[in-house]
């Protein structure tokens, strides 16, 4: 009775040590609704590959207990538990893990986000559309897993890379920086305007976006990239390392007299780092400023 006695108290010690190193948080997710969470959470479940690279980012992937089919990078993401894609969460699967928190995305249906709240769930959503609004994201998930300085510190690292880059682009002319179209898909082109984070790219890095003038992501005929003449066109590549929209610029007929192709500056740039609103966008980011501008930033190596 006596060692039962002793273990008891062992054991309530032990849990109140461990309450007291927690904490609710309260934090605004990007979709501006507030979320109470018990942090550290110690269990988390991505619904998102950009989230699933912000929870690696942070050194947190022994707390990932699941992620989506399309969670493919870093390479340890694809031995986590699938939880299904990221628009057709299966919901059986996520409550069986039993998560503290589940990090939603952009593309995460707003009726499973409400499905998994009514069945307890804390979620927590990441929507970021600016670079800014990543390294927001990287502390809030910092902040939700108690480990506030290791996020402070990666933002510091990413920001201090996105100071390099402006710094090599700030005494550029208008002259001198290129015209460029970025290209999604190719029937119809389907390009990104003004307000997207290929906008974004383009301009931080010493560019002018050919479609400025444009609104989020639109369609454009052949006849008006003919008009808009771009100086360089980015194609992304498609899933599954696939190049159609590449090859159809190249080969189309009617685009051989665009700038851009006459002097063989097209490029094929890798879909799954430039779209991410994750840590990697500052890759992004010098990804567009190697294309835009060899000179000062190197020479850009496309995807194999």
């Amino acid at each position: 009775m006596r060692r039962y006695g002793v273990l008891l108290v062992a054991l309530f010690l032990f849990l109140l040590v461990f309450s007291a190193g927690a904490q609710e948080v309260v934090l605004q997710d990007d979709w501006g609704r507030t979320v109470q969470v018990a942090s550290p959470t110690w269990r988390i479940v991505s619904l998102s590959p950009a989230n699933t690279e912000i929870v690696f980012a942070l050194g947190l992937e022994e707390r990932l207990i699941g992620v989506t089919s399309y969670c493919n990078y870093p390479p340890g993401a694809q031995a986590k538990e699938k939880i299904g894609s990221v628009t057709e969460i299966n919901l059986e699967r996520v409550i069986r893990l039993e998560p503290d928190v589940v990090l939603a995305g952009s593309l995460t249906p707003r009726e499973v986000v409400g499905k998994l709240e009514e069945l307890g769930l804390k979620v927590f959503v990441l929507d970021a559309h600016t670079i800014e609004g990543v390294l927001e994201d990287l502390r809030k998930v910092a902040v939700l897993a108690g480990v506030e300085d290791r996020g402070e510190a990666l933002v510091e690292t990413l920001q201090e890379k996105l100071r390099q880059v402006k710094e090599k682009v700030a005494k550029l002319s208008e002259e001198e920086k290129p015209n460029l179209l970025h290209v999604i898909w190719h029937d119809p082109i389907w390009t990104a305007g003004k307000n997207t984070f290929i906008d974004e790219f383009i301009t931080l890095a010493g560019g002018k976006n050919v479609v400025a003038d444009l609104e989020g992501y639109v369609t454009l005929d052949l006849e008006e990239v003919l008009r808009r003449n771009p100086d360089i066109i980015t194609v992304l590549g498609t899933h599954g390392d696939e190049k159609i929209s590449y090859e159809f610029l190249l080969a189309d007929e009617r685009l051989q007299s665009v700038r851009a192709i006459q002097e063989k500056k097209v490029f094929l740039v890798d879909s799954d780092i430039v779209t991410r609103p994750g840590p990697r966008v500052i890759e992004a980011l010098s990804l567009f400023a190697q294309i835009l501008h060899p000179e000062p930033f190197g020479a850009y190596e496309p995807p194999e």
